[in-house]
C-alpha cells in the first residue's frame, strides 16, 4: 500500500485525487473513526463532527519538495484526530507549551462551518494582538499541535498570561536564531518549524537584527516573520511585496497588518508616504478576500438551515482620481440583508431608481436602529427593515461618492 502512496506522491495530484488519498490514509490510520469526504467543499468530516478542510494542506503538499510530501502527509494525518476528553496535567505538558498566532477571521470561519452560534471569544481562548490576530496557546507534540482551551487553564489553576510567559520561554529555547537578509535591509525568518510568526513575541530576536531602534514586522502566515527598519522605505516596499505573494498564493494566510515595536509593545502601524498607500491597498484587498470567504461560508450555512438571507458582498472599486481602493456594499429595500463593513453603502429603494450612496459611518449613525451587529470577527450588520422615509431624507442630504471620502 505505501509503495502505491509513494508512487502517487512523486507526481502532482489534482484536488480530487489528493482528497481520495488523504481520506484513505485517515481511514487506515484511525480505523475507530468514520471519515466522510464532501468533494464539493473539498472537506472531510470526522465522526463526532470535526471538519477537516483540505485547502491548506493541499497547498502545502503542492509546494513541498516531492521527497518531503509523504512525511508531511504522515504528520498531518497522524495528528488530525483530537481526543477532546483527554486531560493533561500542567506538569506533563509544561515544557511543550508554545504560543501560536491565529487569524481570528479564519477561526471564525471554522465556527461558521460548524454552525456554532456562539461568539468566537466564547469558543477560543486567546489574547488579542490586534483586531485580526489572536495569541493562543498550544501543546506541541511530534504529530500534532493541540490548542488549549479555557477548560485546561481552569483545571490547572493557571491564568492565560502565566502560561503564555512559559510558552514564550519555551519558544525562546526551541531553536537558535535563524534569519536571512531577503532584500537589502529586509530580514526573513527561516526556522521551518511552523512557529516563525509567534517569534515576534520573543522580542530579543528582533532587537538582535540590524534594524535600528524602530523595528517593524509582518506575519503573512505562520511560517514567515519579516523584519525591517521603520525608516527604510525600500525594505518596507519589499516587505509588502513579499507579504502580498504569501497572503494570496500560499496556505494559511494570517494577516496583512504591519506592527511596530515600541519598547516592549507591538502595535499595528502604517508608514507614511507611498509605502503606506501600498500597505493600505494590500490590507483592503486581503479584507475583501476574507469577506468573500465569510460570505461563501454563511451562504452554505443558510442553505443548510433553509434561511432566506442575502449575505452582501464587500466590493472594491479603484477610483480614477488617485488609484485608491474604496469598498462598498449594497442594501436593497425589501431584502433581508447581512451587510459587511465598508466605506460606502448603496441604498436602493426601487429597481429603476438611482441609488443613494452614503458613508457607512453616516448610515450607522442615522439608521443604526435598523442595523443589528452580528457576532463575527469581520463585522456584519443584519438589516431586516429598510430605513424609513425620515431616515432616508436625512441620508439623501448626506449622499456622497467614491471621490469625496478619505481612505
Amino acid at each position: 500500500m505505501f509503495a502505491i502512496i509513494n508512487k502517487l506522491l512523486d507526481r502532482p495530484l489534482n484536488e480530487e485525487k489528493f482528497a481520495d488519498l488523504v481520506l484513505d490514509m485517515l481511514r487506515r490510520t484511525w480505523p475507530a473513526h468514520t471519515f466522510t469526504l464532501e468533494k464539493e467543499k473539498f472537506q472531510i468530516t470526522q465522526s463526532g463532527g470535526m471538519m477537516i478542510n483540505l485547502h491548506n494542506i493541499y497547498l502545502d503538499y503542492r509546494s513541498a519538495e516531492p521527497a518531503l510530501r509523504k512525511e508531511q502527509l504522515d504528520r498531518f494525518v497522524g495528528g488530525i484526530v483530537v481526543v477532546d476528553d483527554q486531560e493533561f496535567s500542567y506538569e506533563d505538558v509544561q515544557e511543550r507549551l508554545l504560543p501560536v498566532l491565529r487569524s481570528l477571521s479564519g477561526a471564525d470561519l471554522m465556527r461558521i462551518d460548524a454552525g456554532d452560534e456562539k461568539a468566537l471569544s466564547e469558543v477560543l481562548e486567546f489574547l488579542p494582538l490586534s483586531e485580526e490576530i489572536g495569541i493562543a496557546l498550544a501543546i506541541d507534540s511530534e504529530l500534532s499541535i493541540r490548542q488549549l482551551g479555557g477548560g485546561d487553564l481552569a483545571r490547572w489553576g493557571k491564568t492565560f498570561d502565566e502560561v503564555l510567559q512559559v510558552g514564550i520561554g519555551n519558544l525562546r529555547h526551541l531553536a537558535a536564531a535563524s534569519f536571512r537578509e531577503l532584500d537589502r535591509g529586509l530580514f526573513a525568518s527561516e526556522y521551518g518549524d511552523y512557529y516563525d510568526a509567534p517569534r515576534m513575541l520573543v522580542q530579543e530576536l528582533i532587537w538582535q537584527l540590524p534594524v535600528g531602534a524602530n523595528p517593524v514586522v509582518m506575519v503573512p502566515n505562520r511560517n514567515c516573520l519579516f523584519v525591517c527598519r521603520a525608516e527604510d522605505t525600500g525594505a518596507l516596499d519589499h516587505m509588502i511585496e513579499h507579504a502580498r505573494s504569501i497572503l494570496f498564493e500560499e496556505s494559511r494566510p494570517l494577516s496583512a497588518e504591519m506592527f511596530k515595536l515600541t519598547e516592549t509593545t507591538w502595535t499595528p502601524w502604517i508608514p507614511l508616504g507611498e509605502s503606506g498607500l501600498k500597505l493600505r491597498r494590500l490590507q483592503r484587498e486581503f479584507t475583501a478576500s476574507g469577506y468573500a470567504e465569510q460570505k461563501e461560508a454563511l451562504d452554505t450555512l443558510h442553505d443548510q438551515v433553509d434561511k432566506d438571507i442575502f449575505v452582501a458582498t464587500q466590493t472594491l472599486v479603484e477610483r480614477p482620481v488617485d488609484g485608491q481602493l474604496v469598498s462598498y456594499c449594497v442594501l436593497t429595500k425589501g431584502v433581508h440583508t447581512w451587510l459587511p463593513k465598508a466605506d460606502l453603502v448603496c441604498l436602493i429603494e426601487e429597481p429603476d431608481a438611482a441609488s443613494v450612496i452614503v458613508t457607512m459611518t453616516d448610515f450607522l449613525s442615522i439608521a443604526g436602529s435598523f442595523a443589528k451587529r452580528l457576532p463575527y470577527v469581520l463585522p456584519r450588520y443584519e438589516i431586516v427593515e429598510f430605513p424609513g422615509e425620515e431616515c432616508m431624507a436625512i441620508l439623501r442630504e448626506r449622499a456622497t461618492g467614491v471621490n469625496a471620502i478619505s481612505v
